[in-house]
């Protein structure tokens, strides 16, 4: 397991120098979007090809079906905690309902047809997708929206 390096806390040192967080945040934030994403998408899809339909439908071994679930299990007690502490009851009350607007827009301007039989549930996998990829992003973009650059972590006396 990789650990970050812990640096000394230096008042003198007066250079502000870019953090991780700003370096890569496009990189972890499209990476925890898609990990929201496929959690979601890879759990259940009406396409047919998903966790749910390979358990109901494949002939593989149950210690391959069990080592499976236990895996997508353990994903969602990691993701659901943290989206539940980033946002917490408001934040998903109001990211859902932007999400929702977001698709009823889309809906009413043409660009999404609900004609498909299996469209409201390829949309409620979406608004649930977007609202676990906002919630896994959000202390990242917080951090960066309140101009907080570095961290005094008084329990290890290092900084973050």
């Amino acid at each position: 397991m990789w650990l970050p390096a812990w640096t000394e806390w230096d008042d003198e040192d007066p250079v502000l120098r870019p953090s991780s967080t700003q370096r890569w945040l496009g990189g972890k934030l499209l990476a925890r979007v898609l990990f929201a994403a496929f959690l979601v998408f890879g759990t259940y899809n009406p396409s047919g090809r998903s966790f749910y339909h390979w358990l109901r439908d494949s002939n593989a071994a149950a210690i391959w079906k069990l080592i499976a679930g236990g895996l997508l299990v353990v994903a969602y007690s990691v993701a659901v905690p943290i989206v539940w502490r980033a946002l917490g009851l408001g934040g998903l009350l109001l990211t859902t309902v932007l999400a929702t607007t977001a698709c009823w827009v889309l809906i009413e301007a043409g660009w999404v047809s609900l004609d498909a039989p299996a469209a409201p549930v390829w949309i409620f996998l979406s608004v649930v997708a977007f609202v676990g990829g906002v919630g896994l992003c959000w202390m990242l973009v917080g951090r960066i929206l309140d101009g907080q650059l570095r961290t005094r972590d008084l329990t290890s006396g290092g900084t973050v």
